[in-house]
């Protein structure tokens, strides 16, 4: 028989041992005051918003996600929990980049028909930024992976409802195909081919207007997004003149302009394309004839009437009145003007 001595140290260790387990859990489920990273989950509207604290020690807002959360997404302050990089959910189907916010309540991508990043439900994926979860929040792979990698556990995470999705806004999801598998945030993926795509804009061209003619910068131009659909609506447009920023082409000022298009799709790529706009002038430049030599014999002679006395202005055939001309008497040496 163990001796009572022997069975009281073994239990005091197991008493040790349950009581450093429950420590462990407690500090676990705290949320950590010195955290730099604060995450706020609008549930209402599917937008989660990431606060950074500054030097001052105030948090201010640095980024915001579109999400999906779940009715079952419990409202309140919980502390970030652990970190799995694959992680088996409801189905079952698996969420890669995987952070707890509340027992089985994870951060985590939209899900996949299997462990692979080939595998990705498009439909699911065109749900983001409306309520489709079991209770999880799900995000494109790019926001769960920022946050797996940058908000440290025990960082507190706020779950609230407003009509109001947060100072930043929320942020437009990208459309899929229903016959693409990936996410085209993944850039981390070898194989994903969205990697390999990016935005386009279509019917720019160089162009010739004449003078109070019409021009219209977006007439005919179309643009898509890293996926193939319409996102001519963010399309930005801006107009540069004889080196200036400028608000349009003004077709009542001859020259040529800068007309650049920029666009920056949902996920971040960006495409650009500059054209050049000439605007013609409105007539022809003057013509100036018969301008002679003049002999004087002092210089209180040289008037703008004798200067002008044969000269004639004409503008596309047509004669114009001297008041036109501008007449400068400029010495060059003794008895010597230029006119």
């Amino acid at each position: 028989m163990k001796s009572n001595n022997s069975i009281a140290r073994r239990l005091l260790v197991m008493v040790l041992t349950v009581a450093v387990c429950v420590t462990m859990l407690g500090n676990s489920s705290r949320v950590s005051a010195a955290s730099a990273y604060q995450i706020k989950i609008n549930k209402q509207q599917n937008c989660v918003t990431i606060y950074k604290s500054g030097a001052n020690g105030k948090y201010k807002p640095v980024k915001a996600m579109v999400c999906s959360t779940g009715y079952a997404t419990p409202v309140g302050t919980f502390p970030l929990g652990e970190k799995m990089r694959w992680h088996t959910l409801m189905g079952p189907c698996y969420g890669q980049y995987c952070t707890r916010i509340h027992g089985g309540i994870l951060f985590h991508s939209v899900w996949y028909y299997k462990q692979t990043p080939s595998s990705l439900s498009a439909s699911a994926y065109n749900k983001l930024g409306v309520t489709a979860s079991h209770g999880c929040v799900r995000l494109s792979v790019a926001d769960a992976k920022w946050i797996y990698d940058n908000v440290p556990s025990g960082s507190p995470v706020t779950v609230y409802n407003s009509s109001n999705p947060g100072p930043l806004g929320k942020p437009s999801a990208i459309k899929l195909p229903y016959s693409s598998t990936w996410d085209p945030t993944d850039v981390w993926s070898s194989g994903n081919p969205w990697n390999k795509k990016k935005p386009s804009i279509s019917g720019t061209k160089n162009q010739t207007v004449p003078y109070n003619g019409t021009y219209s910068a977006k007439k005919g131009v179309t643009a898509k997004n890293t996926t193939g659909y319409d996102a001519t609506s963010r399309l930005k447009v801006s107009v540069r003149y004889h080196g200036a920023d400028v608000k349009k082409v003004d077709t009542k000022k001859p020259g040529v302009y800068k007309v650049i298009y920029k666009l920056r799709d949902e996920i971040g790529r960006k495409v650009q394309k500059i054209v050049k706009v000439k605007v013609t002038s409105s007539l022809p430049a003057p013509k100036i004839r018969n301008a002679q030599d003049i002999y004087v014999k002092s210089a209180d002679q040289l008037t703008r009437g004798r200067a002008l006395k044969n000269v004639t202005i004409t503008q596309k055939g047509k004669k114009l009145a001297r008041k036109y001309i501008k007449v400068i008497f400029k010495k060059q040496k003794k008895m010597f003007y230029e006119v």
